[in-house]
């Protein structure tokens, strides 16, 4: 049956030329469209989307967000979730106030320590896609925001000895590096945080890098490895003669 598949992709005879494209054809079909149903078709394209997220807020609310409050050490006021996360493993979970999470996320916890902590602080935004690996601590400061698919972990997830890692034993404690992402900071999508990381405040990681060392405070890194593109610094604030005479003079 493979052969034959693979005989009417190639077009290798008109025979089989004729059943490609008689299946492309099918594949492309449609039903008629008259022009005066356009209408009527917007309107039940609303309407099936309307129906669909007001049921799925509905199962958030009344089965997905109970349960992982459960999971959780702690869940603040106003916590905002659009699908169950995909929980493994033993970490203790805490979240702040103001968290939105506008998508399925996962959560994962390897077995070097016994008390794993992923902390996220107040007002963090996690888009869909993105992933913890904590086996000692992760902890997301006020005011982050973190891009869909990206990944934060502080453990390679095997030992860096050979011998070790084709035994099968976990990463030794002295591989096991806290990350930290400070306030206000941004990271881009599909970026990855790599262990004993720290992302400085209002930081800013574009898209798709890879961050392998601390970034500064008010820095923008791009790249893999991430590097310093930009580095401002903090904002400078007007003098005191400036603020009071509007000149320098």
């Amino acid at each position: 049956m493979s052969n034959f598949i693979l005989k009417v992709r190639r077009a290798e005879t008109p025979f089989f030329a004729l059943l490609k494209s008689s299946a492309v054809a099918l594949l492309r079909a449609r039903l008629p469209y008259p022009s005066f149903l356009k209408p009527l078709f917007r309107a039940a394209y609303g309407l099936h989307w309307t129906l669909y997220r007001s049921l799925h807020r509905a199962y958030v609310f009344i089965y997905a967000e109970p349960l992982f409050r459960g999971r959780c050490d702690r869940v603040g006021k106003r916590f905002f979730l659009w699908t169950l996360p995909d929980v493994r493993g033993h970490a203790r979970i805490e979240f702040g106030d103001d968290v939105t999470i506008t998508g399925k996320i996962a959560i994962s916890s390897a077995r070097t320590f016994d008390s794993p902590r992923l902390v996220i602080g107040n007002r963090v935004n996690i888009g869909s896609g993105s992933s913890f690996i904590v086996s000692r601590e992760i902890v997301v400061e006020d005011g982050v925001r973190i891009a869909g698919d990206c990944i934060v972990r502080d453990t390679d997830g095997h030992p860096r000895d050979p011998v070790s890692r084709l035994s099968g034993a976990p990463p030794a404690s002295t591989e096991i590096k806290p990350v930290r992402i400070c306030r206000n900071a941004w990271i881009g999508r599909s970026s990855t945080i790599l262990k004993g990381v720290t992302v400085g405040e209002n930081a800013i990681v574009g898209t798709r890098s890879v961050v392998m060392i601390d970034v500064p405070a008010y820095a923008t890194v791009v790249g893999n490895p991430a590097r310093v593109i930009l580095n401002p610094g903090p904002p400078q604030l007007a003098s005191p003669e400036l603020t009071e005479t509007g000149s320098g003079e």
